[in-house]
C-alpha cells in the first residue's frame, strides 16, 4: 500500500511539472492502496471491508476538477480510437470513482458531477465496438474494453446502490444478464437516483440490447429470453418513474421511449444482412414481439394509468398495433410453404395474445374520445378477422 507521503509526493510532482505521467502514477498508487474496494464480480456476494476510503475533503485540492478534465478528454478522443495508455487512464479514473463512492459520504458529491455521463458515453461506444466484430477486431485482445465496461457497471452500482442491496438479492443469477441487473435497481430505487440513471445514453443502450435479441447466435434460448425479460422490466420501471416526475427533472420523455419502442416492435428484421442473423432469428424476433406486447400491459399497471394511457394514445399506439397485425398476417402468408411448425405456432401465438390482452379495452373511458374508441374497436375487429 502506497504511503500518504508517496501520494503527496506524486501529486506535488504533477502540480509542479504538469506532466500527466505523474498524475497517472498518483492514480495508480491510490487505486492500489484501496484495491480491496474494487469488487466487480457481480455473481458473488459483496465482500465486507472494515476500512473506508478517504473523504473528498482529505484529497488534494482541485483533484475532482483535474480528473473530470482527464475523463472528458478520453471521451473526446474515443471517436478516433483510444491509444493503449489512454485506455489504461480511463480505467484508472473509473476505478478511482468507484473507490470514492465506497465511502458513503462521497456519493452525493460524485453523483452531482458529470462523471457518470462521461462514463456511460464511453461505455456505450465501447459496447458498439464489441458488437461490430470484424476479422481484424477478432484477432485483437478485447480484454481492456471488457474490463472497462465491467468497472463502469460497478461505478453505476456504487453510485446508485451504494449499499449493494440488489447484488445481494440477485447473487447467483445468470452471468449474461449482470449488466442489465446493475441498471435495474437504479430504476426501482429512490426517485432521484432513478432519474439520474434514466438518460438518453442509457435508453439507447437498453433499446440496443432489445434490438439485438434475435441476432444472438450464442447462448441458450432461455438466456436470450431472460436478457429480453430484464431489459423490458427496466423499461417498464423507467416509464413508471418518468410518469411521477416533473418535466424539469426528466432527461428523456416517455413519448420518446414509446416512439423507439414501437419502432422496434414493427421493425423489419428480414431486411438485415444475413451475416447479422442467427439461424433462429425469426422465431426469436416473434418471441420478442410477444414479450414486448405483454410489457405494454405491465407498463399500464401503474397508479397514474389514465395519464399514461393518454401518452400511449398520443404516440399513435393503435396504428402501430394494427400495422403489427398486418405484418404478422403477411409473414404467415409469405412463409406458409417454407416456415416450419414452430415458427407458425409463434406467429399465431402473437396474434392470439394480442387478442387476449385487448390492450386498451379496460382503459378508463374518460381518457379516450370517440375517434380513439373507434380506433380501438377497429383494432379488435381486425384482430378477429386475422384469426
Amino acid at each position: 500500500m502506497a504511503s500518504r507521503e508517496r501520494l503527496y509526493e506524486l501529486w506535488m510532482l504533477y502540480c509542479s511539472k504538469k506532466d500527466p505521467d505523474y498524475l497517472k502514477l498518483w492514480l495508480d498508487s491510490f487505486v492500489s492502496s484501496y484495491e480491496q474496494f474494487l469488487d466487480v464480480d457481480f455473481e458473488k456476494l459483496p465482500t465486507r471491508v472494515d476500512d473506508i476510503p478517504p473523504g473528498i475533503s482529505l484529497l488534494p485540492d482541485n483533484i475532482l476538477q483535474v480528473l473530470r478534465l482527464q475523463l472528458l478528454q478520453c471521451v473526446q478522443k474515443m471517436s478516433e480510437g483510444l491509444e493503449e495508455q489512454q485506455q489504461a487512464l480511463s480505467l484508472l479514473l473509473v476505478k478511482f470513482f468507484i473507490i470514492l463512492c465506497r465511502n458513503l459520504a462521497n456519493v452525493e458529491e460524485i453523483g452531482m458531477c458529470s462523471y457518470i455521463n462521461h462514463v456511460i458515453t464511453m461505455t456505450t461506444l465501447y459496447i458498439q465496438q464489441l458488437k461490430s466484430k470484424t476479422k481484424e477486431k477478432e484477432m485483437e485482445d478485447q480484454t481492456p474494453i471488457e474490463e472497462f465496461v465491467r468497472h463502469a457497471l460497478a461505478f453505476c452500482e456504487s453510485l446508485y446502490d451504494p449499499y449493494r442491496n440488489w447484488r445481494q438479492i440477485i447473487a447467483g443469477a445468470m452471468t449474461a444478464t449482470s449488466g442489465i441487473r446493475v441498471f435495474l435497481p437504479l430504476c426501482i430505487g429512490k426517485e432521484r437516483n432513478a432519474l439520474q440513471a434514466v438518460s438518453p445514453a442509457t435508453m439507447e443502450v437498453l433499446m440496443r440490447v432489445l434490438a439485438d435479441c434475435d441476432n444472438w447466435d450464442d447462448g441458450s434460448p432461455e438466456e436470450v429470453s431472460r436478457k429480453a425479460e430484464l431489459t423490458l422490466k427496466c423499461l417498464t420501471e423507467v416509464v413508471h418513474i418518468l410518469l411521477i416526475s416533473s418535466s424539469d427533472q426528466r432527461q428523456v420523455e416517455t413519448s420518446t421511449i414509446l416512439e423507439n419502442y414501437f419502432k422496434l416492435l414493427n421493425s423489419d428484421h428480414s431486411a438485415l444482412p444475413k451475416p447479422r442473423r442467427c439461424r433462429q432469428w425469426e422465431s426469436r424476433f416473434i418471441a420478442l414481439q410477444i414479450q414486448m406486447l405483454n410489457t405494454i400491459t405491465a407498463m399500464l399497471d401503474c397508479t397514474d394509468r389514465p395519464v399514461l394511457q393518454a401518452i400511449f394514445l398520443n404516440s399513435n399506439c393503435f396504428e402501430h398495433l394494427i400495422r403489427l397485425l398486418q405484418n404478422c398476417k403477411l409473414f404467415l402468408n409469405a412463409n406458409n410453404k417454407v416456415a416450419d411448425k414452430s415458427e407458425k405456432d409463434l406467429a399465431n401465438k402473437l396474434l392470439t395474445e394480442m387478442n387476449e390482452d385487448q390492450l386498451f379495452l379496460n382503459a378508463n373511458n374518460k381518457v379516450a374520445d370517440k375517434s380513439e374508441k373507434d380506433l380501438a374497436n377497429k383494432l379488435l375487429t381486425e384482430m378477429n378477422e386475422d384469426q
